[in-house]
């Protein structure tokens, strides 16, 4: 049973991008997600060891992970193979019946006690992709329910990545960056024939309020909030609040 909502978390780490606390704040929104045990992420090259984006202190099994063990891991071979690529994998889809008497399970993967493996895979440049990596408490119906709160949101969970990125990139090569642009992005606002009520429930809707808060602070009626609320969504042609977070970090 799911106790929060992944897309309550979003304001917050829509908020932390461009912050060196940023994929701290991706692991923490998914990890509220009751069901899950283990979140790594991890970012990987075709040129460079494994480097663990989280700030959780590396253990010693991480650390032979990104020393070695990842050279014998499926999805590391798949993500800088040339294998097929897919943007949500398990790791049981691909291994065979033997991964139990591979090298990999016997002198890496056993110790690590996980089950029903997930991998979220974003290519960030042609040589980088970075890597969610999740498991679950029990069986399989709590990996199900978990992707089918984390499915809606993986668009709006890979744009802020790519966003981060990109803003990391720019500073690096002493580019100018204006992070309030990129946070109100009130130019996609003004394009999109939006009342001026309109934008401002946007807004609202960006830091987090449910519909009853934000009638109670524009002193309107909740039934008035949802019906701007459907109004807002036929206007920039999307369907859900998790659409509309993607839009807004795009």
């Amino acid at each position: 049973m799911l106790n929060t909502r992944l897309y309550d978390t979003l304001p917050s780490l829509i908020k932390g991008i461009g912050e060196h606390h940023f994929y701290d704040q991706v692991a923490y929104s998914i990890k509220a997600l009751d069901p899950i045990s283990n979140i790594r992420i991890v970012s990987y090259s075709k040129t460079n060891h494994p480097v663990f984006l989280s700030g959780n202190e590396m253990s010693e099994i991480d650390e032979v992970y990104c020393e070695s063990a990842y050279l014998l891991d499926p999805v590391y071979d798949m993500i800088c193979g040339n294998r097929d690529q897919k943007e949500l994998v398990t790791l049981d889809s691909l291994v065979n019946d033997d991964f139990r008497n591979s090298a990999y399970y016997d002198t890496f993967y056993q110790r690590l006690d996980w089950c029903n493996e997930t991998n979220i895979v974003i290519g960030t440049s042609d040589d980088t992709k970075i890597c969610i990596v999740y498991s679950t408490k029990d069986n399989g119906a709590s990996i199900q329910a978990v992707n089918r709160e984390l499915i809606p949101c993986i668009n709006s969970i890979k744009a802020a990545i790519l966003t981060h990125e990109r803003i990391g990139n720019a500073l690096q090569a002493n580019q100018a960056i204006n992070l309030e642009n990129i946070n109100s992005r009130s130019y996609m606002l003004e394009y999109q024939h939006l009342t001026k009520r309109e934008k401002e429930i946007v807004k609202l809707i960006l830091t987090g309020l449910s519909s009853a808060a934000i009638a109670e602070k524009c002193f309107v009626s909740e039934g008035t909030v949802k019906n701007h609320r459907k109004n807002i969504y036929r206007k920039l042609n999307i369907k859900s609040q998790a659409e509309l977070f993607r839009k807004f970090i795009q």
